[in-house]
This record gives C-alpha cells, structure tokens and sequence, in this order.
C-alpha cells in the first residue's frame, strides 16, 4: 500500500480518474431526470467535479507540453477534436430543425431562436446571465462547455508565462478573488443566483482548484490523506446540511451561491487526491470496472441525457399516462428507467463510432 502521502505520478494513466467521471456523470443524470431528489442530493455539483477534473488534467497536459513546439496549437486541436464533433453535431441539426417546430412549441424556443449564433460560438452562457434561459431544457446543460471553453482560452498563457511557484501563490489567490466577489455581488444584489451561476468569471474557482492540486502534485508537496479525508467529509456534510435546511439542494439557495461552490471545489479537488493514492476507499470504488466504463462515456452521456429527455422521455410519459390512468409514478419511473439506458446506449454508440474516430486523430502527433 502506498504511504499515506503519496505523491502521484504526473504522467501515469490513473483508471479511478474515469471512475470519479463516472459518479460525476451519475450524479448530474439523476438531478436532471429525478426531481425527488431536489431536496437532499446536490446532484448538479457532478458539473463541478468535472471541472476540478479538468482543471487537473488540463493543467497537466500544458505542464507537460510547456516549452515545447507547438505549445498551442496542440493543445487547442486536441481541445477541438474532443469537444466539438458531438457537441456541433447535437447543436447544429437542433438549432436548424426549430424554424419546424409547431406554434405550440415555438415560445419554449425563444432563446434559442433569438440567440442562436452564442450556441455555436460557446457563449451561451453569457445568454443566460443577461436573459435567462428558454423554457426547453435541450441544450441548455451545455452551458458547462461554453464555460470550459472560454477558461481554455485563457489557462494555456496563465501556465507558460507563470513561475512554478507563482503559479500556487496564483491560482490560491484567484480562487479566493472569486469566493470574495461572489459573495458581493449577491450580497449586494448585483445579480441574481442563476446570474451568478451561469458567470464563467465566478465559477471557475472549481477548474483553478484542479489545475492547483495537480501543480502541488509536481512540486511534489505531500498532502497526508487525514487532512484531505477531513475537509472531503467536512465540507460535503455541510453542504448536505445546507440544502436539507433550506429545503431544496439547489445549486440556487445563498449558501451555494456565496462559499458553496468554493467549498465544493475544494471538497472534490480533495476527493480527487484520495482518489489518486493507490489502496483508498475512494480509489477502489473508483476504479470498479462499472463506473471506470461509465465515465469513459461520460462526454457523450452529458451531451446526449437531456435530449433523449427533452425529446422523446416527455413525450412518452404524456402517452403512457394516458394509457395507465392512475399509475402516473409507474409511468414516470418507467420512462426513466428507458431514458437511462437508451442514453447509454447512445453514448457507448457514439463513443465507439464517433468520438474514438476524433480521439485517434488528437493522439496523432
């Protein structure tokens, strides 16, 4: 078993890393397609996990390329054959079918129609800050891409013209820039929760929390696993607490909107670094070869879950309750159920076909 502090390799493939995508993924499906669990189970924070997770793993790839040739260009090819084959293909046909769809439905589509061109450029988040969102949930949930993509932008040039250890005094003072503004501007109302979380400049504090903890991984500072079991345990109970207080686990309520999501970010970067020391509760339930095999999907699970929701789940559970009177939580659970596994059959569809198609290209060198 390894030390309790140990210090994981920079370049080693960790399969607990697609098993924590795995609970991440897990985690956000069930928040978008059971609404019973609103009261208890943050499950939208299975977004922040996966930007810790891309915090650490994008930060390692620039560490590792940093000084090379075609510093930049490699990294922003990759970033385009990972991200952009699925997503345009969702995106594109859906924005161009909605000039088709009937009278009924064109008022949910206000957003989408008016605002079409943030989808294809990944600003729609900002789309959301000022107008909110449309009534159709279909692409909304990409919202998390734009927000990624936008910190894509930025993060590459943060890590070639920092310093090794300015790079920690940074990303900590960044971290805490961001809690203090939050906590401002809902303090003094200069906008909204769903404003505030849809903000790429006050969300991103989960991203910097990974590309943090992967910079403290190589400089090689131990961090004892009794401190990082502490904060993980610590600051998820509070934040259960928080949610089960206020009645609703919303990512929306003032606790998550000020320190919430810092906390978060903080609590999953731990989790992250328990999940990465060989022998760890959490690193063998993350490398179960279920959840190792879900997370590998996740991409295309993300994507692909609301949709098949939106699209087909809603529409069947309007006719099945029409054909079993009286069992509506039958029907329900039933058409759930049948959105799961046909979202992951599509997701290990397109993995296969599609996306490795673009995943052997970006191992191209």
């Amino acid at each position: 078993m390894a030390p309790p502090e140990a210090i994981p390799h920079p370049q080693k493939y960790f399969p607990a890393l697609d098993g924590l995508r795995g609970i991440a993924i897990i985690a956000v499906v069930i928040w978008h397609y059971i609404p019973s669990t609103y009261g208890f189970l943050p499950g939208w924070a299975g977004v922040d996990l996966f930007f810790v997770l891309s915090g650490y793993l994008i930060t390692g790839r620039l560490l590792d390329t940093k000084g090379q040739p075609r510093y930049f260009a490699r990294f922003y090819r990759n970033r385009i054959l990972r991200i952009w084959p699925l997503y345009y293909a969702l995106v594109i046909p859906f924005l161009l079918l909605i000039p088709y769809v009937s009278a009924i439905h064109a008022p949910t589509m206000a957003v989408y129609k008016e605002h079409w061109l943030s989808f294809l450029l990944f600003l729609q988040n900002w789309t959301f800050v000022r107008y909110g969102h449309t009534a159709d949930l279909t692409l909304v949930h990409l919202w998390s891409l734009a927000v990624e993509e936008q910190f894509y932008l930025l993060w590459p040039f943060i890590i070639l013209l920092t310093t090794t250890r300015g790079r920690v005094r940074l990303f900590i003072t960044l971290i805490l820039v961001i809690l203090l503004t939050r906590c401002l501007i809902y303090g003094y109302q200069l906008a909204g929760a769903k404003a505030i979380y849809y903000n790429t400049f006050l969300r991103i504090d989960a991203l910097i929390a990974g590309s943090l903890l992967c910079q403290l991984h190589r400089l090689g500072i131990k961090i004892p696993k009794s401190w990082a079991n502490t904060i993980a345990a610590t600051g998820l109970l509070i934040t259960l607490a928080a949610g089960i207080l206020a009645g609703v686990a919303s990512p929306f309520i003032p606790f998550t909107t000020t320190i919430g999501y810092t906390l978060l970010a903080i609590v999953f970067a731990c989790t992250l670094h328990l999940a990465l020391q060989p022998g760890h509760p959490i690193a063998r339930l993350c490398s179960l070869p279920s959840l190792r095999w879900v997370g590998k999907i996740s991409y295309g699970l993300y994507i692909i879950h609301v949709p098949v929701w939106t699209i087909i789940g809603s529409r069947l559970f309007l006719n099945v309750a029409t054909r079993w009177p009286g069992h509506e939580q039958l029907a329900n659970w039933t058409i759930v159920l049948f959105c799961v596994f046909l979202s992951l059959f599509l997701s290990a569809i397109s993995f296969r076909y599609y996306e490795s198609f673009f995943l052997r290209l970006k191992a191209e060198k």
